[in-house]
């Protein structure tokens, strides 16, 4: 990734931007301050991905001069498209195993020579291997290459990105599979560990089952697929978003709501700290989701 940071700052700098709008400053001068963001970016992840512990205030304040304040971040199959800096840096940090509880290792520190980029105007188009390790703390582990492709849109005539889009490829689909099989199938970050993360993180007002045994009860009841989009795992009101969600409890209480049921003991929804209702939900998730063509299949030997 690292290389792949410097190939865009040579060749951002001779790039002829004829789709760019005219600008207050000229065509190199942005390709330049459009390369210290991607050097910014790089570097915020990279040092979040080398520590033990995660500390969100720092992490979105790095991220803070780098996106626009309603940056909008796309991942399919039911991950997530969020908006605001918040939520944005939130899930970008489920990719730190500090964040995701070792679930899986990411190492952005590595270089490939498949590393591509393209650029038209405004919009840049990164290709990248990154080395994935699911489980990386237990033996055997599961390895994997994960190659991936991102879409950043800066906003014009600026260096601020407006949109982080994730597209979908085969390491992409396989990747999601083995969090959802996880999620699932296993003790370990299954819904059992879902409930242990609400004990530990979702305390006083922010409870939302009355002890483990109940907590437990509720989420293994739950569907393992939303039946209002099956081909979105991570979204609706099934297991694979209860266990994302409770990742990032330890860092926001607001994701305690999400883990919790749908409505109150009086029948009332269950809204968030922000007002709103549970993204766990198929009536809040699933009209944005339109990707039928994802199976899920049965785990593999190996990941069994």
């Amino acid at each position: 990734m690292k290389t792949l940071l410097l190939v865009v700052a040579s060749l951002a700098l001779t790039q002829c931007f004829s789709s760019v709008p005219s600008c207050s400053s000229d065509e190199a001068e942005l390709a330049g301050k459009r390369i210290q963001t991607f050097i910014g970016l790089n570097k915020a992840l990279t040092n979040q991905t080398s520590t033990s512990t995660f500390n969100l205030e720092l992490f979105l304040s790095q991220l803070a001069p780098l996106f626009t304040p309603d940056i909008s971040y796309h991942v399919p199959l039911g991950v997530g498209h969020l908006v605001g800096l918040q939520d944005v840096g939130e899930y970008l940090a489920l990719g730190f195993s500090s964040v995701n509880a070792n679930l899986y290792y990411l190492d952005s520190t590595s270089e490939s020579p498949n590393d591509d980029l393209s650029i038209d105007g405004d919009v840049y188009t990164i290709s990248a291997s990154i080395p994935l390790t699911y489980f990386p703390t237990v033996t055997p582990s599961v390895k994997a290459p994960f190659e991936h492709e991102t879409e950043i849109i800066f906003s014009p005539c600026s260096e601020k990105i407006a949109t982080y889009t994730v597209k979908r490829t085969p390491s992409f689909d396989n990747f999601v599979r083995m969090g959802t099989w996880t999620a699932i199938h296993s003790t370990y970050q299954g819904m059992f560990d879902v409930c242990a993360f609400h004990e530990a993180y979702c305390t006083g007002e922010h409870r939302q089952y009355e002890n483990f045994s109940s907590c437990l009860a509720y989420l293994t009841a739950l569907p393992d697929l939303p039946a209002g989009c099956p081909w979105a795992p991570f979204a609706g009101h099934a297991k694979p978003c209860k266990a994302r969600h409770s990742n990032l409890a330890p860092f926001d209480s607001n994701h305690c709501y999400h883990m919790g049921p749908l409505t109150l003991a009086d029948g009332t929804p269950n809204y968030d700290l922000n007002g709103k209702l549970s993204h766990c939900s198929d009536a809040h998730d699933c009209p944005a989701r339109s990707e039928p063509d994802f199976v899920l299949g049965e785990p593999t030997a190996e990941f069994l």
